[in-house]
């Protein structure tokens, strides 16, 4: 019976031929494993920009070039936001940001009287409606 398990486990090898694998992926390197490429999708403002208009004046219409000049905006708006967020919290040396940091992010990426228009409007929307009536 030894002889049996012996005669089964020995083979030769030669220079010449490769060993056979034992998985069930070969690894070929001339042939490279192809995945599929995720899509990645841009970030577009434009579903709520419609939806915004719907709330606020349902009556307008927007051209798909007023359209895609307002996503362009607010997309150039929030590149400038995530720019300043993230030197706020390089200084700062904390992750989590915090309404003052907003409100501060805010003062450097708006000129003007934009700037406290838009205070005003961020301050209503993140505390309660009481301390404003």
């Amino acid at each position: 019976m030894m002889d049996f398990f012996q005669q089964e486990t020995d083979f030769e090898v030669k220079d010449d031929e490769p060993i056979p694998s034992t998985s069930t992926h070969d690894f070929n390197p001339v042939q490279r494993i192809r995945r599929k490429k995720q899509r990645r999708e841009e970030l577009s403002f434009k579903p709520y920009i419609l939806r915004m208009k719907k709330i606020v004046s349902p009556g307008l219409k927007l051209s798909s070039n007023a359209l895609e000049d307002l996503d362009n905006m607010l997309s150039n708006v929030y590149q400038m936001y995530c720019s300043e967020f993230q030197l706020l919290s390089s200084h700062t040396k904390i992750k989590t940001l915090s309404d003052k940091d907003v409100e501060s992010a805010t003062k450097l990426c708006i000129p003007g009287n934009l700037k406290t228009k838009a205070m005003d409007i961020g301050r209503r929307s993140v505390f309660p409606q009481e301390v404003y009536k």
